[in-house]
């Protein structure tokens, strides 16, 4: 089954307590790779949130934020150093008379100047959250891996109907094969007539043109490509991760149709040749988005 690595979900839920909405975006990757926009609190959860993901993402880079609403989410608490607040305004005010300064002193600089002043947030989450989170990204990658797979869909019938193209491109390749070869022979004995007039050993014609065959010979590059297409159909079927077996087989593709260009002599073969080389780029373009 084909999914694509691209796509979004998002997921909420709503307690008498908490609010918690995740919002995932998935993008093209090598590998799975998942980041966590996650409150300090929150980090140890990391592991599990990750084989949350895993359980329906095999590819991709998924980005995962989590917004939360609620007075039980996060404890917050001020914290004041007196004692280094104390020092200070005794020097303002010391220099104020020594330098004869007007202005008062201004406490709201001074505490929103961090080395007075801090809010600390409390690394202990309320007890009821971890489910929570579990429970509303576990709905987010569901609507998530939907998407994929609608798009998937879509991705395997533009596949196919490139696939069919190189059916019959190839199939046109094999039919041009025998007048390939009556070519050679004609151009031979012209070659020969020209040279040494009608009178010439037939033997030696069929010796050069079987040479000249054996050099030009696609017929294997031909049933090896073939070969390809149906395991390209048959992976496309497979359930699990199946873009990087597809790129490897467009890879093999790709050297087949380059050897058949190198060795055909004729136009028509070199025409086909060349329109597959196109669909074959087609086809890899989109299969770079496949999971």
């Amino acid at each position: 089954m084909v999914k694509s690595m691209t796509g979004f979900g998002r997921a909420s839920k709503e307690t008498e307590d908490f609010k918690v909405t995740i919002e995932l975006k998935a993008v093209n990757h090598r590998y799975l790779e998942t980041v966590f926009r996650l409150p300090r609190q929150f980090h140890y959860m990391e592991a599990s949130l990750k084989k949350v993901v895993a359980q329906k993402v095999k590819r991709g880079r998924l980005e995962c934020f989590f917004s939360f609403e609620g007075a039980k989410v996060a404890q917050q608490h001020l914290s004041v150093d007196w004692e280094l607040l104390d020092h200070y305004v005794r020097f303002l005010r010391q220099a104020k008379e020594r330098y004869t300064i007007q202005e008062e002193v201004n406490f709201k600089a001074l505490l929103s100047d961090p080395a007075f002043l801090t809010v600390n947030e409390s690394s202990e989450a309320d007890p009821e959250l971890p489910a929570l989170i579990t429970s509303v990204l576990e709905k987010a990658v569901t609507r998530l891996d939907d998407m994929r797979s609608l798009e998937g869909t879509e991705l395997a019938l533009y596949l196919k109907e490139h696939l069919v193209k190189l059916e019959g491109l190839l199939e046109e390749v094999k039919a041009a094969l025998p007048e390939m070869e009556k070519a050679y022979r004609e151009k031979l004995e012209d070659r020969l007539n020209k040279l040494v007039g009608a009178e010439f050993d037939k033997k030696i014609v069929l010796s050069e043109l079987a040479l000249l065959l054996e050099k030009a010979d696609i017929n294997e590059e031909i049933e090896r490509f073939a070969s390809h297409l149906k395991q390209f159909y048959s992976i496309l079927t497979q359930e699990g991760a199946i873009g990087r077996k597809l790129d490897f087989l467009i890879q093999e593709m790709n050297r087949e149709v380059n050897t058949m260009g190198s060795k055909a002599m004729s136009l028509q073969v070199t025409q086909s040749v060349v329109e597959m080389k196109t669909t074959l780029e087609k086809i890899r373009e989109q299969v770079q988005n496949v999971e």
